[in-house]
């Protein structure tokens, strides 16, 4: 019921938005095709992210009076999962979000564990023109998904509503935490301690509130503050994954559009990356202290802690992922970073 009720609730909200983009699309006095863009994504309105994705469709709202982008926040347009096969087939126009892996298993190396432990290692690999970069955008066209860029958020952690007893410690705790519903998060879940439980990022705050999880992993202090404060009392920044989204439009929508169309929407999108990989390294330790601020209890790691999580992945877990992303793959991402 509680699905059936969400898509209805998204069929009503594409069907007002296709009669708005076709009351606009038609063409200017230069010949060009008028376009009106959904772009969908899953942070709170006045979340960084909905900042700085509303300063990208301003750009270009400015910039070509042709192209038109209006922004859904807070999934207003469904789980980034359902909105990327609705990119697909051109039912939402664009989405800025993490991947979904339910039609592409591969994508999930995105938010592989301990994939990299510092930012210049994650700059290396997830730059807009890297070789890992590269093959995330063939995959995504094998979506019929055009990828524009890459923006990096922060490496993450995990809340709890209960305290953890020497989380360091990487022993059994007996605590379910909600993980991504996605191999690599399910087993460095297991790998420090807890009882993983896959779960949809839509049902995390209910899950939380209610006590069917004890905790979340999956996000970092600027998710957590902007959409889960109210159901944290301790948040463990264990660096598991760096959280990286993807800017990315339905392809047949990019061919459509003129040579000059393009590189305005190309444009837009490298100055929100640039500015991003600027800014994304002061925010964490601004957002833990929003965190605290609001009541939550930080707690910290040393550095030698962090290294035994990290070295722990890479013998562990890290072996079992080359059976689900390829040796090759794998080998890539260890070689951008040495």
């Amino acid at each position: 019921m509680k699905m059936r009720k969400r898509l209805i609730a998204i069929s009503l909200v594409l069907g007002m938005t296709a009669g708005l983009a076709a009351c606009g699309n038609k063409t200017n006095q230069n010949g060009e095709q008028n376009f009106f863009l959904k772009l969908s994504h899953y942070r709170a309105e006045g979340s960084v992210a909905d900042v700085d994705i509303n300063k990208f469709a301003d750009e270009v709202n400015a910039a070509d009076d042709s192209l038109e982008v209006w922004v859904y926040p807070a999934a207003q347009l469904g789980d980034y999962t359902t909105v990327q096969e609705l990119v697909s087939i051109g039912d939402v126009e664009m989405q800025f979000a993490t991947l979904g892996t339910s039609v592409d298993k591969y994508l999930g190396i995105t938010s592989a564990p301990y994939i990299c432990s510092n930012w210049d290692d994650a700059y290396k690999i997830f730059n807009r023109d890297s070789e890992f970069t590269a093959t995330i955008a063939d995959h995504l066209a094998d979506q019929n998904i055009k990828l524009l860029s890459v923006y990096p958020l922060y490496f993450g952690g995990a809340i709890m509503n209960k305290e953890v007893d020497n989380p360091a410690s990487m022993k059994n705790q007996g605590i379910k935490v909600r993980c991504q519903t996605m191999k690599g998060p399910e087993l460095v879940t297991t790998m420090l301690g807890y009882i993983a439980t896959p779960m949809a990022l839509n049902d995390c705050f209910t899950s939380l509130q209610t006590g069917v999880i004890d905790g979340m992993i999956g996000s970092g202090a600027e998710g957590y503050y902007s959409s889960y404060r109210d159901v944290a009392k301790y948040y463990l920044p264990y660096n598991d994954h760096f959280e990286v989204w993807y800017l990315y439009i339905n392809m047949d929508k990019w061919n459509e559009m003129s040579k000059k169309q393009q590189e305005v929407l190309q444009t837009a999108a490298n100055h929100l990356e640039d500015e991003r990989w600027k800014e994304a390294p002061t925010q964490t330790e601004e957002y833990e202290q929003k965190l605290e601020d609001y009541g939550v209890q930080i707690i910290n790691f040393t550095d030698e802690e962090l290294d035994a999580f990290y070295e722990r992945c890479q013998k562990e877990v890290w072996p079992k992922l080359t059976e689900l992303y390829g040796q090759e793959a794998v080998d890539m991402v260890q070689n951008l970073t040495k």
